[in-house]
């Protein structure tokens, strides 16, 4: 392969590059006062966020084309043969220990440089909540006396206290709740996930093509910024990824104890998102089920036998822990907790009520009109394209994919998308859409996929120089066009979120009750972003924590609750419009028509102190 022409320089198409990313810095700077974007939505994108992904496209794309050009001209075939041959010869035990150390270490620095270790949702409270009565063997604990006062988003408290999520995310939480390390087991998951999807790209494109795979984990804002959170997605990737790998070793020949273990991922997947495991796990079962027609009677029979030995027991054990929870075994908590929001006249509940009017099992957020179902899914895809890698046409280089297993991909994400038709949102917008988080995992693979083919195509053109040139681009549109507005806005939202916590932390002595209003973390620093955190935090199961949160609820109620628990003293949190500081007012010195109660209360609340 000849190398490059002389006298063509990588100078003018780096200049400008250069320009345009200049460009995009003074577009956020003169039109928004810096890199702050309109986050708070979980369907529709704000103006803004069409605003950055409208730039990516405009500016982006031509960053991406000009460092294409200047890889095409600074880059001839000789170094890039030898860069692929270090590559290729690279120890594969070495890259995969640097990969699963990144999955974990990167989502680590988010969690802590980023977020400060701030909850961003309120889902993230019940899911705590779900492990710590796990970690104590326990399914749920009875309601608490005034149990009006310690209702709370996601938890259902009709009788029993628990969360209405289900219980594969949380039962791996506990182990980090057990040794008091919980906001380690999503980074350890990812760098799991990180593994897995290095050893399944092996298989399929060889080792040099599974190292990219593991990097553009890596380098996906969406997976990483999740995993250093406590929801319940980076879970689900970890599941599904590890029960893709056994779905191909049992292809690929592998004995019985392989199917149990596909058995078992898909088991947890379905356990902590049942929906996603469906739509996205589904197809890899039928996979798998067609691989095991190659085999004899004898083996077939021994590996369905396996498979089913670990399915069905914890298939009864779903249902038997819906049972015990809700006293059905075919009702989730989802459904508890829509009973119990209708029976509790939809306070202290985060979503409208007109949203889950609907009866029957799918109550929840059911759209019944076909154009809105196919446009709130086109929004996602959207999002999804934006967000996935943070760079111009995200889900490009996925559809340069060829071969058997990008079909299979392809049919899980179709899977993925099918099961969320009925669901009204594609989830939080503070890292991009959360409910599609897990659709990361076949696009991972598939953009590897595509990659593979850009580099043979390049190649045949004699322009070998182009797709490194191109990468490099995307990922510094990433780093210098996305990121910034995002994870600068992240950055706020989490100081908002942690001003409350922080302050209670340090200010309230122990054994008090602290009761708040809403919204419980204003919007200060972030506006105009909104953040997700709308309640406090839950209390232990046991309600034996240094402090107490209890919704307010009327300062004569506060003090009737406060008399409930002797040697605890009351402070009503309250945080000041002018200045967005966060104060606590002694309860025995708040007066009650300063602070009327946050929901209303009804008679039946209270039946001992009716008339």
């Amino acid at each position: 392969m000849a190398p490059s022409s002389p006298g063509r320089s990588p100078l003018p198409p780096l200049v400008l590059a250069a320009l345009l990313l200049l460009l995009h810095a003074a577009f956020w700077q003169g039109y928004y006062e810096g890199f702050r974007l309109d986050l708070g939505r979980i369907d529709l994108p704000t103006p803004r966020y069409f605003a950055l992904a409208a730039m990516l496209g405009f500016l982006g794309l031509p960053v991406v084309v000009c460092l294409a050009l200047a890889g095409a001209r600074a880059l001839p075939a000789e170094r890039l043969q030898r860069w692929s041959g270090a590559w290729r010869q690279y120890p594969d035990r070495r890259a995969l220990l640097f990969l699963g150390l990144l999955g974990v270490c990167i989502p680590l620095a988010i969690q802590s440089l980023l977020l400060e270790h701030a909850p961003l949702t309120d889902d993230e409270a019940s899911y705590r909540f779900a492990a710590q009565l796990l970690a104590s063997f326990r399914l749920w604990v009875p309601s608490p006396p005034m149990k009006l006062f310690f209702d709370n988003g996601f938890l259902v408290n009709d009788g029993k206290l628990y969360s209405q999520y289900f219980l594969g995310w949380p039962f791996l939480l506990a182990f980090g709740m057990k040794v008091g390390l919980p906001w380690l087991v999503n980074p350890l998951l990812s760098g799991a996930t990180t593994v897995a999807v290095f050893l399944v790209a092996r298989e399929w494109f060889g080792s040099a093509w599974a190292r990219v795979a593991g990097v553009l984990c890596l380098v996906s804002p969406l997976l990483m910024t999740g995993a250093a959170t406590q929801m319940s997605h980076t879970a689900v990737i970890f599941s599904l990824a590890w029960l893709l790998y056994f779905v191909q070793r049992s292809r690929d020949g592998a004995g019985a104890g392989t199917s149990a273990l596909v058995a078992f991922f898909f088991c947890l997947a379905f356990w902590t998102r049942p929906a996603t495991a469906l739509g996205m796990g589904g197809p890899l079962l039928v996979w798998w089920a067609l691989g095991l027609g190659r085999d004899g009677r004898p083996r077939l029979l021994a590996r369905v036998g396996a498979f089913l030995a670990v399915a069905v027991p914890l298939a009864a054990l779903f249902l038997l822990c819906n049972a015990a929870q809700t006293g059905s075994p075919w009702m989730t908590g989802y459904h508890a907790s829509l009973r119990y929001a209708r029976a509790n006249a939809f306070r202290f509940i985060t979503f409208l009520p007109e949203a889950a009017q609907p009866e029957g099992f799918w109550y929840f957020f059911v759209e019944r009109s076909p154009s809105l179902v196919l446009a709130r899914g086109l929004m996602a895809l959207f999002r999804l394209n934006v967000d996935a890698f943070g760079w111009p046409l995200g889900l490009g280089l996925a559809c340069l994919a060829r071969g058997t297993h990008a079909r299979w991909l392809a049919a899980s994400l179709a899977g993925l998308w099918v099961m969320h038709m009925p669901v009204a949102d594609a989830g939080i917008d503070s890292f991009g859409p959360v409910h599609y988080s897990e659709a990361m995992l076949p696009l991972v693979l598939l953009s590897t996929d595509g990659l593979r083919t850009a580099w043979r195509w390049s190649w045949a053109q004699g322009r070998p120089g182009l797709v490194p040139g191109a990468v490099g681009g995307l990922l510094l549109v990433c780093a210098a066009m996305y990121l910034p507005p995002r994870w600068g806005t992240l950055s706020r939202i989490a100081q908002d979120i942690r001003a409350p916590l922080d302050y209670v932390e340090r200010e309230a002595p122990d054994n008090s009750i602290v009761f708040t209003v809403t919204p419980f973390s204003p919007n200060c620093r972030a506006a105009p972003a909104r953040n997700f955190v709308h309640t406090r935090p839950n209390n232990g199961p046991d309600f034996d924590d240094p402090i107490l949160w209890a919704n307010h609820l009327g300062v004569e109620r506060d003090r009737q609750l406060v008399r409930r628990f002797p040697g605890r003293t009351g402070f009503l949190l309250v945080v000041t419009r002018n200045d967005c500081q966060p104060l606590l007012i002694p309860l025995e010195e708040a007066r009650e028509e300063l602070f009327p109660p946050v929901e209303k209360v009804l008679p039946s609340d209270f039946p001992e102190s009716s008339p």
